[in-house]
């Protein structure tokens, strides 16, 4: 089994106001960005997002979310977390 790699770049983290998610490999491009919160309901879900994601927390609470970027099949390509700070 390899390594995990990471292929995604999240910053500022924490955020406060809003939080960029850069996908950097080219292929494949993801069909999905879910972010859930910490007790795992779905707080945003995104289709065909491409990979620079520039995201609004105005409707974010603050604490913990996960994100997982997922392809055409629905499998997850990568994922991670961040926190909201308000």
């Amino acid at each position: 089994m390899s390594e995990h790699v990471k292929r995604t770049v999240i910053y500022p983290n924490p955020a406060r106001s809003f939080i960029q998610i850069q996908f950097k490999q080219q292929t494949p491009v993801p069909a999905w960005l879910v972010i859930y919160n910490f007790i795992g309901k779905k707080q945003l879900e995104l289709v065909n997002p491409g990979s620079n994601v520039y995201l609004d927390l105005a409707d974010f609470r603050r604490g913990l979310y996960i994100f997982q970027f997922k392809d055409k099949n629905g499998q997850i390509i990568d994922s991670g977390k961040f926190q909201v700070e308000k």
